[in-house]
């Protein structure tokens, strides 16, 4: 299997990584995440890494998404990483939070990719679980096996130029995964998508994870942990849907779980603030370069786990002068990281106040939010909004453990949309 290597060597610019490998940085919708840097391929296809993407390189999607039109200018051939990618290991970037994109453009008749997965010993409902989708189509999704192995994407193609991407649908809770290189047997690649001029980040828990999405009706528990892989979806998270309406890239930071101040398992100190500034996630040496990444629009959606009943046992909802203050804090990060975003500080539509009796929470985060909102318009930042769609209703929250359905994510990304529009002018 010919792979072509990447050297991860030089810090590059927001639109242009480059490096070598079947690999290269993408642009398809979920924005693009960490370093790369120049090198040579071990095959004849020069390919570089670009850390920005979504999907659209002057090769416009036609007939299901198979490339057609030429770009204007393309640049050298590459392949795409769009998400937030740990990029320190020369040897190929890795994926932990869910979203992550891996795109490439080829002339050939069949493709390959080498994955290494990683699960801890801690972890449960493991392995990672990727989609694979060829000029478009979604194909059988890919669950993938401990360890570095190859894997068939697509063969038996039409002769010509496709378009394959990979698309990480599971949490980096069960398990992260570094891309080593796609193989097109004899193929060529071919210049990458190019950057969507939008760009989103959705920070949330579990409500927008698209968490047991694909566990309705079988439960409220479904069979095994509710937090499995197999369970969950982000692909079909109203995050991945949102993105989709506003042809934006989106950055998926996203952790089921997490809180601003208390996690919903109350031992675990690694809150949302905490491993924000991450790469991976699960690492905490592996610092996102934020300039990689400059979002338009950011979308925090948590808090329902600091008024949750706390696990293994309860010591009690946040204090909502706490939880002000992290979502204060919070939002200082985002606007040091993007001066001209728009910021949205949604209220998860799950979220209740008699759920548990007594703690409020609704209101509480509601309260925080407006309060958040109200001390930047006062200082002198008009563009930190405070929004609540509309509270879930029970037929929409039937997923595993009680979460919200693929129609329910639909719905959020649709009423977001709108809030969203009149804001940037975005149609």
């Amino acid at each position: 299997m010919a792979l072509h290597r990447i050297n991860l060597t030089a810090v590059l610019s927001t639109l242009a990584c480059s490096v070598s490998l079947t690999v290269a940085c993408g642009r398809l919708g979920i924005g693009d995440g960490g370093a790369a840097g120049d090198g040579v391929t071990d095959g004849p296809d020069a390919s570089r890494t670009d850390t920005d993407g979504a999907f659209g390189d002057g090769l416009e999607p036609h007939d299901g998404g198979k490339p057609t039109e030429p770009p204007q200018d393309p640049g050298p051939p590459a392949v795409r990483f769009i998400g937030r990618f740990d990029t320190r290991n020369a040897a190929g970037p890795t994926c932990a939070w869910p979203g992550c994109r891996i795109v490439a453009n080829f002339d050939g008749t069949e493709v390959k990719a080498r994955l290494d997965e990683h699960v801890e010993s801690w972890m449960q409902g493991g392995p990672s679980e990727w989609d694979v989708m060829i000029d478009g189509a979604l194909q059988p999704k890919l669950v993938l096996d401990l360890g570095a192995h190859d894997y068939t994407l697509a063969s038996g193609l039409a002769p010509g130029a496709h378009r394959v991407e990979l698309y990480k649908r599971s949490e980096s809770q069960n398990g992260y995964t570094q891309f080593l290189g796609y193989d097109f047997s004899g193929g060529t690649l071919l210049p990458p998508p190019l950057p969507a001029t939008r760009r989103i980040e959705f920070v949330g828990d579990s409500g927008p994870a698209g968490f047991g999405i694909e566990g309705v009706g079988q439960g409220p528990d479904c069979p095994g942990p509710d937090w499995s892989a197999h369970w969950q979806n982000f692909h079909k998270s109203m995050g991945a849907r949102l993105s989709e309406m506003l042809n934006a890239d989106l950055h998926g930071t996203i952790y089921s779980g997490k809180g601003l101040v208390r996690n919903i398992w109350r031992a675990d100190p690694e809150t949302m603030p905490v491993i924000y500034p991450r790469a991976n996630p699960l690492d905490p040496s592996s610092a996102f370069d934020y300039s990689t990444f400059v979002p338009d629009v950011i979308i925090l959606m948590m808090g329902g786990n600091d008024f949750a009943l706390g696990q293994p046992t309860d010591n009690g909802p946040t204090p909502l002068p706490e939880f002000t203050d992290a979502t204060r804090g919070l939002v200082a990060t985002f606007r040091s990281r993007a001066p001209q975003a728009h910021v949205f500080l949604a209220l998860s539509p799950s979220v209740r106040d008699e759920s548990p009796p007594g703690n409020n929470g609704r209101t509480n985060v509601k309260t925080a939010f407006d309060t958040v909102a109200a001390e930047r318009a006062a200082a002198g930042d008009p563009h930190v909004y405070s929004v609540a769609p509309p509270v879930a209703a029970e037929s929409e929250l039937t997923a595993c453990n009680g979460h919200g359905t693929p129609a329910y994510h639909d719905r959020v990304a649709q009423q977001l949309a709108a809030m969203i529009q009149p804001k940037t002018g975005w149609q």
